[in-house]
C-alpha cells in the first residue's frame, strides 16, 4: 500500500502542475483572442482523442511493461509543455499548436486510466482495492482545488513561463517515482507462431466488449452506472451556466460552490481511504449514486448559496463513494492480465454515452426549455424564470430519474449478486486466457 500511496502522491503533484499550465494557457488564450470557440475546440480534440484511442490503449496496457504505460503519458506531456514554453518565450505560440497539443495529450492520457487501474490491482490485495481507489481519487479533487489558486496567485509574479517550469518539475518527479517504486510486471502473454500481430491487436480491442457482454451481472452493473450518469449528465454538464444564471453572474458564488465540490470529494477520499464500509460493495455504490443525486437535487432547487454549497459537497462525496466501489468491484472480478482491454472497453462505452447529454443539453435548454420558462407558469414560479429555471428543471428531473435507476438496481438480482456471480468465473477466465496464447 505504501508503494501505491507514493505513486499517488507523485501523480497529485504532476496533475497539479499540469492543471496550473492549463489554467495559465487558458488565461493566455483569453487575453490574446477573447473568444470562447478555441476552448471548445481544444476540449473536443482532447475528448475525441481519448475516445478514439482508448480502445487501443487497453491492448497496449495489457502487453507493455507497467512502468512504460505509466510514465509515457507524463513524458509526452512534458515534451509538449517544453515545446510550448519555448514557443511562448519566442512569442511564437499559436492556437494551431495548442490544438495539436490538446489532441496529442488526449491520445496519451487514454493510457493513464487503464494503466493506473491495472497497476493498483497488481500491487495490492483485493481487500485493499476500495481504500486504494478512494486514495487515488485525490488525484481528481486535490489538483482541482489547489491548482487554480496557485496558478492565479503565481501568474502575476513568475508568469506563464514560471508556471510551465513548475509543471515540468512535477512531471519529472512523477516519472522518477514511477521508476523507483516496485511494480509487479504482470502482462498478457504474446502469441507466437499463430496468426498475425495486426489480427491479434484487433481481437484484443474486441475482447473487452465480449468479456462484458458475456457476463450479465457485469453488463447490468455497467448499464445501471451508465443510465444514472446519462440522466444526471443533462443537468450536471450545465453546472457553471446554471450557477451564474441563478446568482446573477456572480463569479465569486461560482468559485465558492466549485470549491465545495472539491471539499466534498476530498472528504470522501479521506473517509473511504481510512474506513471500508461493511457489506457488499454494490450496496455502497448505489447509496453513493443516490447521495450524489440528492446533492444535485438540492443544488438545482435551492437558491441560497450556503445551501447550494451543501448540495455540491454531497454531489461530489457521493460521486467518490460510487466510483470508488465500482472500480473495486471491476478490479476484483476481471483478471489482471485482461484488465487493460476490459477497462478500456468499459471506458469507451461510458465516454461515448456521456457525450450525448454533453452535446444535447445546451440546445435543449436554449431552444425548448427557456421559451417555456420565460412565461409565467407553475414550474417557473417554483424554479425561477429564464435559463436558471430551465437548467434547474433539467437538473432536478435528471437527478430524480437517476435516483429511480439506483432504486430499481436494489431489486435486480444480477446487480445485487454481481460480486458472487462474476467471481465464480475468475479462475476459468484465467485458464482460458493462458490456453488461448499457447502455440
Amino acid at each position: 500500500m505504501k508503494g501505491f500511496a507514493t505513486i499517488t502522491m507523485g501523480q497529485v503533484a504532476s496533475i497539479t502542475g499540469t492543471a496550473m499550465t492549463q489554467f495559465g494557457l487558458s488565461y493566455w488564450v483569453w487575453q490574446e483572442f477573447g473568444r470562447a470557440t478555441p476552448f471548445s475546440i481544444m476540449s473536443i480534440l482532447f475528448f475525441g482523442a481519448q475516445v478514439i484511442f482508448g480502445l487501443a490503449a487497453g491492448s497496449l496496457v495489457d502487453r507493455w511493461p507497467r512502468k512504460i504505460s505509466l510514465i509515457l503519458p507524463d513524458i509526452a506531456s512534458g515534451v509538449l509543455t517544453l515545446i510550448a514554453l519555448f514557443l511562448y518565450t519566442q512569442n511564437a505560440l499559436t492556437l494551431s499548436f495548442l490544438y495539436t497539443m490538446s489532441f496529442v495529450n488526449g491520445i496519451f492520457s487514454a493510457l493513464q486510466w487503464p494503466a493506473y487501474s491495472v497497476t493498483l490491482a497488481s500491487m495490492l490485495k483485493p481487500d485493499q482495492y476500495t481504500k486504494a481507489n478512494a486514495l487515488f481519487s485525490i488525484t481528481d479533487y486535490g489538483p482541482a482545488l489547489v491548482a487554480p489558486i496557485l496558478a492565479g496567485g503565481l501568474l502575476g509574479t513568475i508568469g506563464l513561463e514560471g508556471i510551465m517550469t513548475i509543471d515540468l518539475l512535477t512531471l519529472t518527479l512523477a516519472v522518477l517515482i514511477n521508476l523507483w517504486v516496485f511494480i509487479p510486471d504482470i502482462r498478457k502473454k504474446e502469441t507466437t507462431g499463430k496468426g498475425d500481430m495486426s489480427a491479434s491487436f484487433w481481437q484484443d480491442i474486441l475482447f473487452g466488449f465480449k468479456f462484458i457482454s458475456q457476463r450479465k451481472p457485469l453488463l447490468m452493473l455497467l448499464m445501471v452506472f451508465l443510465a444514472s450518469n446519462f440522466f444526471a449528465g443533462f443537468g450536471n454538464s450545465l453546472f457553471s451556466p446554471y450557477v451564474l444564471a441563478r446568482t446573477n453572474n456572480n463569479a465569486l458564488a461560482l468559485g465558492t460552490i466549485e470549491t465545495f465540490f472539491g471539499v466534498g470529494g476530498l472528504i470522501g477520499t479521506l473517509l473511504l481511504s481510512l474506513w471500508v464500509l461493511p457489506g457488499r460493495k454494490v450496496t455502497a455504490l448505489l447509496i453513493g449514486l443516490i447521495i450524489s443525486d440528492v446533492g444535485f437535487l438540492i443544488l438545482g432547487y435551492f437558491r441560497w448559496i450556503p445551501t447550494m454549497c451543501i448540495g455540491a459537497t454531497l454531489g461530489s462525496f457521493g460521486g467518490v463513494m460510487a466510483n470508488t466501489h465500482s472500480q473495486a468491484i471491476w478490479q476484483s472480478i476481471v483478471p489482471i492480465t485482461m484488465q487493460g482491454r476490459v477497462f478500456s472497453a468499459r471506458r469507451f462505452i461510458a465516454q461515448a454515452l456521456s457525450g450525448i447529454p454533453m452535446f444535447l443539453s445546451g440546445p435543449l435548454v436554449d431552444n425548448v426549455l427557456v421559451p417555456y420558462f420565460n412565461q409565467k407558469t407553475m414550474l417557473s414560479n417554483v424554479l425561477g424564470q429564464g435559463p436558471a429555471g430551465a437548467i434547474s428543471f433539467l437538473m432536478i428531473l435528471g437527478s430524480i430519474l437517476s435516483i429511480a435507476v439506483a432504486l430499481l438496481a436494489f431489486a435486480n438480482y444480477n446487480v445485487q449478486h454481481v460480486e458472487d456471480l462474476a467471481m465464480a468465473s475468475l479462475e476459468a477466465d484465467s485458464t482460458q486466457e493462458t490456453m488461448s496464447t499457447l502455440p
